[in-house]
């Protein structure tokens, strides 16, 4: 059965010397996450393909409506403000819990 099992470890990306050094559990691990990228991969096409239908909606439907910046940018810049935001927050709980001082003046 194992030996049967060469083909999907081509298929998902292992090397066969690396294949028959690991045990069924850590293979099962690799198709997990393989199927898992997948799955994600797929899904963020899909979202693409849902606004660029938008996009052309807007295009072919009522031109002068057409958005002149792209849907996201305003959300990606909340999206940058928050990251920032979430280091500078996790900086200082690192800080604090090696015993530095926090100096917020």
């Amino acid at each position: 059965m194992w030996r049967e099992l060469e083909e999907e470890a081509l298929y998902i990306g292992l090397d066969l010397k690396y294949f028959w050094n690991l045990n069924p559990k850590q293979y099962q691990k690799y198709l997990n996450v393989y199927y898992k990228k997948n799955k994600k991969k797929i899904r963020q096409k899909d979202y693409l393909n849902h606004l660029l239908g938008q996009y052309i909606s807007f295009a072919f439907n009522n031109p002068s409506r057409y958005p002149e910046k792209p849907f996201l940018a305003e959300e990606r810049e909340e999206l940058i403000e928050m990251e920032a935001e979430e280091m500078e927050k996790q900086a200082k709980i690192n800080t604090t819990m090696l015993g530095g001082v926090i100096n917020d003046s």
